[in-house]
């Protein structure tokens, strides 16, 4: 049996971007800043959230999905004291590909929306997700990513396809306690 994936976004799942103040989720939260694309941006993040992740690599294979794309694996990781993680795809990769989520394409990073494309409808993130999924049938997938939030279409693809957690924490504290108590289930299941 396959190791499962965790696909891990940052904004909104590690870090927290709260609208109206800070979260309450964690009495552990620290700030800093990260670059990416040439920009900072500021960062809110429990230490407690981020040990969990390290942990996780025992028993799964851990990788960014997330608009930082290859930039996750700069100052981003070195803030939240992270390990370097492979880089599932980027938004390049999918417009690279021509939006085939079967076709290869180049693996650079680059700062892009999260949300479906508002002229094609499509999501970069699930064609990736798409492609990981049907290069390795029957692999358990952890996906976080606080886009998920009404995505009925695609939560309804990756159950019908392959054995999976989807976790779309709220942006305004990322993931709690709850959320990583599910994905310590779903990986035990799966040892």
């Amino acid at each position: 049996m396959s190791r499962p994936l965790v696909l891990l976004d940052v904004d909104g799942v590690l870090n927290a971007v709260p609208l109206w103040g800070g979260s309450d989720a964690w009495s552990d939260w620290r700030t800093g800043r990260a670059a990416a694309e040439g920009r900072e941006f500021p960062i809110t993040w429990s230490p407690t959230v981020v040990q969990a992740v390290r942990s996780w690599r025992e028993r799964a294979d851990v990788q960014w999905l997330t608009t930082w794309g290859h930039s996750a694996n700069s100052s981003l990781r070195h803030l939240l004291e992270l390990p370097e993680l492979p880089v599932a795809g980027t938004y390049d990769d999918e417009e690279g590909a021509a939006g085939d989520p079967d076709a290869t394409g180049p693996t650079h990073a680059a700062v892009a929306p999260a949300a479906p494309d508002r002229l094609t409808g499509r999501w970069w993130k699930f064609d990736v997700v798409r492609r990981l999924v049907r290069s390795e049938p029957g692999r358990p997938v952890v996906w976080l990513d606080d886009d998920l939030a009404g995505q009925s279409d695609v939560r309804a693809w990756m159950r019908a396809e392959t054995d999976c957690l989807l976790v779309a924490p709220d942006p305004d504290s990322g993931l709690t306690a709850g959320q990583l108590a599910a994905v310590e289930d779903f990986l035990d299941a799966h040892l």
